[in-house]
C-alpha cells in the first residue's frame, strides 16, 4: 500500500478499527471502486460517493465491502428530505464472505465509536426493492434488528429503521415521537 493510502487509513483514530471496519475518507479509492458497483451509484467514476453533510465512511478490513453513514451537518440547520433526525446508511455493498447482517452490526458499533449523537430517529436506510436480488429486500438489515417503517414518496423504496439506546433517550428528552411513521415519505 502506498504512503498516501496508508495515511488516509489513519485520518480517524477514534475508529481505528471496529470489528470488520476501518474508517476512511469519502475519496478513498478502494471504497469508491466498490461504490461504483452499487445499484444506487449515480455517477460511477466520480472521485467520491457520499452526499454533502456529515459522513462516516467505512471500508471492510479486507477492502471488499463499503458502508456509508450520512446526516445533514448538525450546525447547518438543514433537515433531511424525509424530515427524520438520525444517521442514514446511504450505501452498503458487501463483496466479502462475511455475512451482511454481521457487517451491518459492526458498522453500527463503528458509528457509535465516533461519539456522534445518533438523533431521536436512530439509524435509517432505504432499500430500492426492485433493484436488489432478493425476495425479501432489506433482509440483511432486518436480520440485524432493523424494521420496515414506511415507503419513499415514490413508493419504490422501503424505509428501514433501528433505534439505538442513545436515540431513544434523545426522543424521550425532546418529546420527539420516534415511533412508526405512517404513509409514504419523501426520498
Amino acid at each position: 500500500m502506498n504512503a498516501v493510502l496508508s495515511d488516509q487509513l489513519d485520518l480517524f483514530p477514534e475508529v481505528a478499527r471496529v470489528g470488520h471496519w476501518r474508517r476512511v475518507g469519502k475519496f478513498y479509492p478502494a471504497a469508491v471502486a466498490i461504490a461504483d458497483r452499487h445499484y444506487s451509484r449515480r455517477k460511477p467514476g466520480s472521485p467520491q460517493f457520499m452526499p454533502p453533510g456529515q459522513t462516516v465512511v467505512l471500508i471492510e478490513n479486507g477492502q471488499q465491502a463499503v458502508f456509508g453513514w450520512w446526516r445533514p451537518h448538525p450546525d447547518s440547520g438543514l433537515q433531511s428530505m424525509n424530515r427524520l433526525d438520525g444517521w442514514t446508511c446511504t450505501i452498503f455493498r458487501n463483496e466479502s464472505q462475511v455475512l451482511s447482517s454481521e457487517l451491518i452490526l459492526s458498522a453500527e458499533k463503528a458509528l457509535e465509536a465516533t461519539g456522534y449523537n445518533c438523533g431521536p430517529d436512530g439509524l435509517l436506510t432505504y432499500v430500492w426493492d426492485s433493484r436488489v436480488r432478493s425476495v425479501n429486500p432489506g433482509c440483511c438489515f432486518k436480520r440485524a434488528g432493523w424494521r420496515a417503517i414506511g415507503r419513499s414518496k415514490d413508493g419504490r423504496k422501503t424505509l428501514l429503521q433501528k433505534h439505538t439506546h442513545m436515540g431513544r433517550a434523545i426522543a424521550q428528552l425532546t418529546g420527539h415521537d420516534a415511533g412508526e411513521i405512517p404513509g409514504p415519505l419523501p426520498g
